[in-house]
C-alpha cells in the first residue's frame, strides 16, 4: 500500500517553474502523484492563496507554533520529507518530529539539497573583498559574515565540524538522510557517525518531459546563458562576467550576445559592474522561466563555488544546450562526461575557462556534436529511473514497521 507524503517546506512555490528547491518539490510531488501517492505541503513562508499542482492540500506554519498542525497531519501522512536546512532559526522543529515519530510512528526523510556542510564553502578571499565593499546586506550582517569567512578560510576543520555537530543531531532523529550524489556520502560519513543503511543518495529528476528535436539543433543563436539565483557566495557571478570579458577579446566572437537569467540579492551590482567593465552584448532579463531560452541558446555558463546537484545543467542538456562548469563540486561528475556532453574546467582558472569557451564558440562542428549528445544521452536521471529509487526507500521504511 502507497504512503501519504508530506513534504515540509521553508517556502511554498509560487508555481510550477519556481527555482530551486521549489522547483524539486513540485517535480517530487508530481512523479509520486502520478503513481498513486498522496501528497501534501506545510510550508512557513508564502502566499496562502496560491494553488501548487499535485498537493492535495497545502499548510502554513508559523515558527514556534507548528507542534499542533504537524500533528494533525501526521494522523494522515506516514512519511513527513524534510526539506528545511536545519540552523539556529529551525533547530527546534528537530525535536517536535521526533516527537511525532514516537507517538505516530511517522518516517521522517531529511532531503540535503546542496553538498553536505555548505555553510563552510564558497568562502574565499575575493568573496570577503566582495563582502566588505560591495554585498547589499547590512553592516552587521556583513560583518559577522565575514568573521565566518576567515573562521572558514583559516580554520576549514573547526568550521566543518562544527556544522557537522548539527548535522550529527539531525541525523540522530530522523529515519533516513537523503543526499543529491554517491559522491557526497564519504564526505558526509567522515564528520557524521550513522549505519551505512542510514544515508542514502538520490539525484534530481529531469525538470521537462520531451528533449529538444534534435533538428533544432542547427537553428540555435549565438547566444550564452547564465540560468542562475544571483548570490555571490554560491553562483560567483562576478566570475561569469569576468569570463565574458576575456572571451569578447576575440572580435572574431563579437556577435555573440550574454543573457543573465535570474533574480537575487546581489542583482544590482551585477549591472554595476557590467556596465564598469563596458560588457559588450551582455543583458540582464531578471526571473523569468528558462525553457525559452535554453531552446535558443547554445552554451550555458555555470561557475558556483558549488552546487548540490546543478538543476540548470540537467535542464540545458535537454535542450540542446552545451553546459561549460567549473569542476568545483563533486556531485558535477554525475551529470558531465568533459568533451561528451559539456565542458568540465579546473575550478578558478579563468584562464582555461576562457580559452575553451571561446574555442567552443568558434566551432560550430563540436558545438552541435556535443549538444546532440546531450539530448540523446541515457538521463538516469529520468523520472522513471528517480521514482524507482524514491519506491525502494519508502518500501524500506515500510519494513521497518514490521
Amino acid at each position: 500500500m502507497n504512503m501519504n507524503i508530506l513534504f515540509l517546506n521553508v517556502f511554498k512555490p509560487t508555481s510550477n517553474a519556481s527555482g530551486g528547491i521549489a522547483r524539486v518539490t513540485c517535480n517530487l510531488g508530481n512523479m509520486f502523484t502520478l503513481n498513486g501517492y498522496r501528497c501534501a505541503m506545510a510550508y512557513y513562508y508564502g502566499s496562502a492563496g496560491v494553488s501548487v499542482d499535485s498537493f492535495e492540500s497545502t499548510t502554513q506554519l508559523t515558527i514556534g507554533q507548528e507542534q499542533s498542525a504537524l500533528e494533525e497531519l501526521a494522523a494522515t501522512y506516514q512519511v513527513f520529507i524534510l526539506q528545511v536546512q536545519i540552523n539556529k532559526t529551525f533547530q527546534h522543529l528537530i525535536p517536535i518530529l521526533d516527537a511525532i515519530r514516537k507517538r505516530f510512528g511517522t518516517k521522517v526523510v531529511y532531503c540535503h539539497h546542496t553538498i553536505p556542510f555548505n555553510e563552510a564553502a564558497g568562502y574565499d578571499f575575493r568573496y570577503l573583498r566582495f563582502l566588505l565593499f560591495h554585498s547589499s546586506d547590512n553592516l552587521s550582517f556583513r560583518l559577522r559574515d565575514a568573521v565566518w569567512c576567515l573562521v572558514s578560510m583559516l580554520l576549514p576543520r573547526y568550521s566543518i565540524r562544527r556544522i557537522a555537530k548539527r548535522r550529527q543531531y539531525v541525523t540522530d532523529h530522523v529515519d533516513k538522510v537523503v543526499l543529491l550524489s554517491k559522491s557526497f556520502i564519504p564526505v558526509f560519513r567522515r564528520y557524521v557517525s550513522c549505519p551505512d543503511s542510514k544515508v542514502t543518495a538520490i539525484g534530481n529528476c529531469v525538470t521537462f518531459e520531451n528533449v529538444l528535436p534534435q533538428e533544432k539543433i542547427g537553428a540555435k543563436g549565438k547566444t550564452v546563458l547564465v540560468v542562475s539565483n544571483m548570490n555571490e557566495r554560491t553562483k560567483r557571478i562576478t566570475e561569469m562576467l569576468h569570463i565574458w570579458r576575456g572571451v569578447l577579446k576575440n572580435e572574431s566572437l563579437a556577435d555573440w550576445r550574454l543573457i543573465l537569467v535570474g533574480d537575487g540579492q546581489d542583482l544590482a551590482y551585477y549591472k554595476k559592474l557590467a556596465h564598469r567593465l563596458r560588457l559588450r552584448n551582455c543583458t540582464f532579463v531578471g526571473r523569468q522561466n528558462p525553457k525559452s531560452y535554453y531552446e535558443k541558446g547554445s552554451i550555458l555558463l555555470l561557475t558556483s563555488a558549488h552546487e548540490g546537484f546543478g538543476m540548470v545543467i540537467l535542464e540545458a542538456q535537454q535542450m540542446g544546450c552545451v553546459p561549460v562548469v567549473y569542476e568545483s563540486y563533486e556531485s558535477v561528475h554525475d551529470l558531465i562526461t568533459d568533451g561528451q556532453n559539456g565542458l568540465l574546467i579546473p575550478n578558478r582558472n579563468r584562464k582555461i575557462f576562457i580559452s575553451r569557451l571561446a574555442r567552443l564558440m568558434e566551432n560550430e562542428r563540436e558545438r552541435r556534436e556535443i549538444a546532440v549528445n546531450c539530448v540523446n544521452m541515457d538521463n538516469k536521471f529520468s523520472t522513471d529511473v528517480i521514482f524507482a529509487m524514491w519506491k525502494e526507500l519508502f518500501c524500506s521504511l515500510q519494513n521497518t514497521n514490521q
